[in-house]
């Protein structure tokens, strides 16, 4: 009965702990479209905005891929030093992660010529 309780207690503090994450990952997102909307407001075309949402995006996918190989790299490391299997495999797979954001972010700009 103890362990129920303490399972649904961690359970709980995880949601708690992926809300906040979320949370602070859509203000983010909001804080970095808020200005586009001002750019965009000069001149009203679409295809102004479609380039300044396109601009916008050419720069950060790439750098948010650099970020997630970081952190993936980070975990490796960790896994590496803890002996620890499990870590090192999904450390690996964070890697490959960000790289394929990365290559698809630079595809995009390849054939979109932006």
């Amino acid at each position: 009965m103890k362990k129920e309780n303490r399972k649904q207690k961690d359970t709980a503090k995880k949601r708690e702990r992926l809300k906040r994450l979320f949370t602070a990952l859509f203000t983010l997102i909001i804080v970095l479209c808020a200005p586009m909307a001002a750019l965009a407001a000069g001149n009203p075309t679409a295809d102004s905005l479609w380039q300044t949402i396109a601009g916008l995006l050419s720069t950060w996918i790439p750098r948010l891929g650099g970020v997630v190989m970081l952190v993936g790299g980070i975990m490796f490391g960790l896994g590496f030093k803890n002996d620890d299997a499990e870590q090192k495999s999904r450390g690996i797979m964070t890697i490959v992660a960000g790289a394929i954001v990365m290559a698809i972010a630079m595809l995009v700009n390849t054939f979109f010529g932006l």
